[in-house]
């Protein structure tokens, strides 16, 4: 008993780094245009997401047991690309698609439920958040910590999504949670990023004028 579910983890974990790692390799595009007042429709965005992955996890029908659960591998993949999509949104209304980078998106997406495994990957001054950039067999160690951390969750959660009526409110309620969560992050990180340019230029501004005064002082 004790070899197979080992053997079941095993098998869990490969399909779950995998889908992520093609997940985060492959930037979903966005149909939203940048935005002066970007906060009630990021808010909106991470509210109609929250409702579509907790209606995808509710209606999930997944056996019980291990094969159950590792059948149900791409439905839950369907979530996190709904994850994904979201912080595509929100970058763009934001006006920061084009730093959208792999190690931005496995931040916002893992960020509030594996932070212990990306501390290396994210420095934060004050309200700056900077994403290290890593190579592809970096992140792909980091990719594979996730995938145990959430294999580990999946087959804990094995005997609640063996009940159907509780085990679909549960999961619903779940998913709601986990992609407000990945708005939440998505949505700090990119303001920051705005804050940063808005900083950076009004700091331009004031040494321009600065310089100006003194020419004119000298003249």
């Amino acid at each position: 008993m004790s070899e197979c579910k080992n053997e079941n983890m095993e098998k869990l974990k490969d399909k779950a780094v995998n889908i992520i790692f093609d997940l985060i390799t492959d930037i979903p595009d966005s149909l939203h245009n940048p935005t002066n007042t970007p906060e009630d429709r990021v808010k909106l965005l991470v509210q109609q997401a929250s409702l579509k992955s907790a209606a995808v996890s509710a209606t999930l029908s997944i056996p019980a047991g291990f094969t159950g659960i590792l059948t149900a591998i791409p439905d839950i993949a369907a979530i996190w690309r709904i994850q994904a999509q979201l912080v595509a949104d929100i970058a763009a209304t934001y006006g920061k698609l084009a730093l959208l980078s792999r190690e931005a998106m496995v931040w916002c997406l893992f960020r509030h439920s594996a932070a212990s495994l990306l501390r290396d990957l994210a420095v934060r001054t004050g309200s700056r958040i900077a994403v290290q950039k890593l190579s592809t067999t970096a992140l792909r160690k980091i990719v594979e910590k996730i995938g145990i951390k959430i294999s580990s969750t999946f087959l804990s959660k094995t005997l609640l999504r063996a009940i159907p009526a509780i085990g679909a409110v549960g999961n619903g309620a779940y998913a709601y949670y986990d992609t407000t969560e990945v708005g939440k992050t998505a949505i700090t990180y990119f303001k920051a990023l705005v804050d940063q340019d808005s900083t950076s230029e009004a700091n331009e501004a004031e040494n321009v004028d600065a310089g100006s005064n003194t020419t004119s002082t000298n003249d």
